[in-house]
């Protein structure tokens, strides 16, 4: 059939939009095809040390949630980082005085504010080390970061996954908690370590 211009023109369009959706579908399943989502595993916990006009004091929480989507290399290490969230339950948080520990979260807001988060904005892979940028909350304040995680491989396809970061509690609108009514007072930076193994989602 013979088509006026504007209608060929118009089939045209929709024949390059077409074109252009598809390609664009080709790539989100190419991602979804490269990419495999790890979680944490073992005995992953997560660490906040500090300083005290007492003594130097420690809380641990063996609860951390760390879900991360990688492109992996062939030597078994991510090449690049797609998605990562981490999740600390705040009150997962203890350390040997459970009066520090109930200040603390008094502290933390935990009332309101029930986890601590870290999602990620972007990453730079090296061969065995991610720099990782992303935005940091606790008590509900939200700040961007940069940390460096380390990571190795174990057995079993186990991605061992270590690393810190020191801040001032204070950034993030957070009064330093004291404990022994107040005559024991904790400085206000603070460094959080962790050491996770991930291992792979199946399908």
């Amino acid at each position: 059939p013979n088509f006026e211009p504007s209608t060929r023109s118009h089939m045209k369009t929709n024949m390059i939009s077409n074109v252009r959706n598809t390609f664009l579908l080709v790539l989100v399943l190419a991602f979804a095809a490269n990419a495999q989502t790890y979680k944490q595993t073992g005995d992953s916990y997560l660490n906040v040390a500090g300083k005290s006009t007492l003594h130097d004091w420690t809380m641990t929480s063996k609860e951390p949630v760390l879900q991360v989507a990688f492109e992996m290399g062939s030597d078994g290490l991510p090449a690049q980082v797609k998605t990562l969230t981490l999740t600390v339950p705040a009150q997962s948080l203890k350390s040997q005085h459970s009066a520090m520990d109930k200040n603390a979260y008094s502290s933390l807001k935990t009332d309101k504010f029930k986890n601590i988060t870290f999602v990620l904005t972007s990453a730079k892979v090296t061969k065995g080390s991610i720099e990782c940028s992303g935005n940091l909350t606790i008590a509900g304040t939200t700040k961007p970061v940069t940390l460096t995680a380390t990571v190795t491989t174990k057995d079993g396809g186990i991605l061992h996954c270590t690393g810190s970061k020191t801040f001032k509690m204070s950034e993030y609108q957070v009064e330093p908690p004291t404990f022994m009514f107040g005559t024991v007072k904790t400085g206000d930076e603070i460094t959080v370590t962790f050491n996770v193994d991930l291992s792979l989602v199946k399908a």
